[in-house]
């Protein structure tokens, strides 16, 4: 396939995931704002000039030229101005409050005021809001365990390619040196090309129960069934047990102290090389993976203004930048890009690491969009948790529950953040064009 067909390939498979990754999660919020009664008269995919509408019913549905979020309009959203306070504002803060107001009051129009967003219970205001990163969690979760579990990753078979002559005393060296013991393998009658089919007399197909065999016990001598051409031979093998760096179960990467060094453990060593597998993980693994990923995306949220900070100095000073810190659709499209047009990967492979950048991509809608801040989803979740706590604390004084709480108020705040989240936005798509994410 030529080069820049492959790359663009790529960037199209990642666009119309994202949509429909967008798309979710609005029908996340549209589903239940239905269900509740809310007026909801607009459903957008993408910001920007509408490029195709058609209105069914109240609602008009949409899809706008910038891939970059989608939207909902929900008609009272805001509450009428409170009573009491119907004199002309002063001052710019209170002019903008009631400049949202009026262009919410437009926007909605004339309608059943049954149906405002406001007039909604709090616990279905705060399911409507959640709706949308549940789509983004429930999706992320399928995608991931479609490439885990379903298409697989590459794995140690049960075929030795190699016998070798020796096990190496430190886990760094590259070569036999004259204190090594020599491999048990060998010593024991392996040979290469021998298909290890079962363990202590239990059937195998792959080497990963071998593997736990060696990490409980190190020591303890194995029995092997390997077939040999066309007969079968058992080997009784006993482990080399060496110090050994201990990988986590899911990422894979070496686990280290505080001090930063590589810990390691007594393992049971064979001497030996295995084939390389493409083969499906366990559910067990696929589902510990989510959680793995979930963490760190929550983790590295959290890390934000420091990974912002960092993103702009190595934009602007040409250093080299962290593969850990945020990337825009930009970025990941052109990863995605590279992967499909990467001709040391097979069919099964790209097709699964789009299917991983896409659950993980969902994986961080669904953290970002909860962090309590307005305009996201979390900072709604928060005013109405606000709200329901006043009010339960004016039940418990006896007191009569005041109307709902006017969170125009809140318009400066969202204004804020907006603007925020749009440099944001600005930053990491500059860093993506000027200093991409290197792969490998």
């Amino acid at each position: 396939m030529n080069g820049f067909l492959a790359y663009l390939i790529g960037i199209v498979v990642f666009l119309v995931g994202i949509g429909i990754s967008i798309g979710l999660h609005e029908i996340g919020h549209l589903w239940p704002a239905k269900r509740f009664g809310a007026r909801v008269t607009k459903y957008m995919i993408g910001f920007g000039p509408t490029l195709w509408s058609k209105r069914t019913e109240e609602t008009e549905y949409g899809i706008k030229l910038l891939p970059l979020g989608g939207f909902i309009a929900i008609s009272g959203m805001f509450p009428p101005r409170p009573t009491g306070q119907e004199r002309k504002p002063d001052g710019w803060l209170r002019s903008w409050v009631e400049q949202a107001r009026k262009q919410q009051l437009d926007q909605d129009g004339n309608y059943d005021e049954t149906k405002a967003f406001y007039r909604l219970s709090i616990p279905k205001r705060i399911v409507i809001m959640l709706g949308g990163p549940t789509m983004n969690l429930i999706l992320g979760s399928v995608l991931i365990l479609a490439a885990l579990s379903g298409i697989g990753g590459y794995q140690n078979g049960n075929k030795v390619t190699t016998v070798l002559p020796c096990v190496f005393t430190s886990y760094t060296q590259t070569a036999c040196l004259s204190g090594d013991v020599k491999s048990p393998a060998g010593v024991a009658g392996l040979k290469s090309g021998d298909v290890i089919t079962a363990l202590n007399g239990k059937p195998v197909t792959m080497w990963a129960p071998v593997q736990e065999q060696l990490l409980a016990h190190p020591s303890a001598p194995i029995r092997l069934t390997v077939l040999r051409g066309s007969k079968s031979v058992d080997v009784v093998v006993k482990p080399a047990v060496k110090p050994r760096p201990i990988y986590d179960d899911v990422s894979g990467v070496a686990k280290t102290d505080s001090a930063g060094n590589v810990v390691l453990a007594p393992r049971g060593l064979l001497g030996i090389q295995l084939n390389s597998v493409r083969a499906p993980f366990g559910v067990d693994h696929s589902v510990a993976y989510m959680g793995y990923t979930l963490g760190s995306t929550f983790k590295m949220i959290g890390q934000l203004p420091q990974q912002v900070g960092q993103l702009a100095v190595t934009t602007f000073t040409g250093g080299k930048r962290s593969a850990n810190g945020p990337v825009s659709v930009v970025g990941i499209g052109m990863i995605s890009g590279q992967i499909v047009d990467n001709n040391s990967i097979d069919l099964a492979g790209k097709t699964a690491t789009l299917l991983m950048i896409l659950g993980s991509l969902n994986y961080a809608l669904f953290a970002f969009n909860l962090i309590p801040l307005l305009p996201l989803d979390g900072g709604h979740v928060l005013s109405a948790a606000v709200e329901g706590v006043r009010n339960f604390g004016y039940k418990l004084r006896n007191k009569k529950i005041p109307g709902p709480m006017d969170t125009a108020r809140l318009v400066p705040l969202t204004m804020v953040m907006w603007v925020l989240l749009m440099g944001l936005s600005v930053l990491v798509i500059i860093a993506d064009v000027v200093n991409p994410v290197a792969l490998g």
